[in-house]
């Protein structure tokens, strides 16, 4: 079974068993949810199964936050998907020379806590706020904004609810949504 958190950096490795014994190759494709990337994998074959490797090049080029995976078998020459998953790719602590600040959110929970710092600030009198820093891509708010910035912080809520869902499937702390109903 794949690890539910890797870390950049890290070097990874599982026995992946649930591939028909008739399979003559593997591969695990690892996408992003919120970037542009993504890694393709080959697994080898193994006693018992195949073993899938993931290098510490490859971890370290990863981008942090959440990461969907397609563990696919290739039968009589076509693909058989094994199984799909998720994981989350954390940010690894090491450092060279000088440590620096750690943040280890994803950009939509620094994005929400920045949102959530201006709305307070114009509900509370001020006329405008900036949001980062201009120099950096940041952007000036002000108090008509309010509506269209509410919006942005609920679509941001959203998106960091989704990220922790996925953890949570992820790590299996996972509350079941379900609601089971009897008819008699």
């Amino acid at each position: 079974m794949n690890p539910a958190n890797l870390y950049q950096g890290d070097r990874v490795s599982w026995l992946e068993t649930g591939a028909p014994t008739e399979a003559s190759a593997l591969k695990v494709w690892l996408r992003s949810t919120s970037a542009a990337a993504g890694l393709e994998v080959n697994g080898t074959a193994a006693d018992g199964g195949w073993d899938v490797v993931i290098t510490q090049q490859q971890t370290a080029a990863m981008v942090a936050g959440a990461w969907e995976l397609q563990v696919v078998a290739t039968v009589d020459g076509a693909p058989l998907t094994v199984r799909r998953g998720a994981l989350t790719v954390r940010k690894g602590l090491a450092f060279s020379g000088t440590p620096g600040t750690f943040d280890d959110r994803s950009q939509a929970q620094i994005n929400l806590a920045a949102a959530e710092e201006a709305i307070r600030a114009l509900t509370t009198g001020a006329q405008e706020y900036t949001i980062g820093g201009l120099g950096t891509g940041g952007r000036k708010v002000r108090r008509p904004d309010l509506p269209e910035l509410i919006k942005w912080r609920d679509r941001l809520a959203s998106q960091v609810a989704q990220e922790k869902r996925a953890e949570s499937l992820a790590d299996g702390s996972a509350v079941s949504r379900k609601i089971r109903v009897a008819f008699r």
